[in-house]
């Protein structure tokens, strides 16, 4: 005949696995949603990088040619970078343009 300690073990034990188990299912789920959020955050990065090729006029360019622009363009900004704070200052101009053009119409 079990004891009511052991009994109380037994329960007990029962409850911690249990418990384990939901803690390793809360896990899982905080883990697929940190690599969805992740996902989501990666294709709006992406979208938005394409929405800029449009924004720069450059949607009709061929894909390595646009890589190559870039690359040519980092060789150049690397070896004067002030040059960066130009090519800011040109998109800002460039984007602010665009915005009010899209808020006359």
């Amino acid at each position: 005949m079990p004891s009511k300690l052991a009994d109380q073990i037994a329960r007990t034990r029962a409850q911690l696995t249990k418990l384990t188990e939901r803690q390793k299912l809360a896990d899982r789920r905080a883990a697929e949603k940190a690599k969805a959020d992740a996902r989501r955050a990666d294709a709006h990065r992406k979208i938005e990088l394409g929405g800029l090729v449009i924004a720069a006029g450059l949607a009709e360019w061929d894909p390595a040619e646009l890589v190559g622009l870039l690359l040519k363009g980092a060789e150049k900004v690397a070896q004067a970078p002030e040059a960066r704070s130009l090519l800011r200052r040109c998109g800002l101009d460039h984007l602010e343009a665009r915005a009010a053009a899209r808020a006359h119409t």
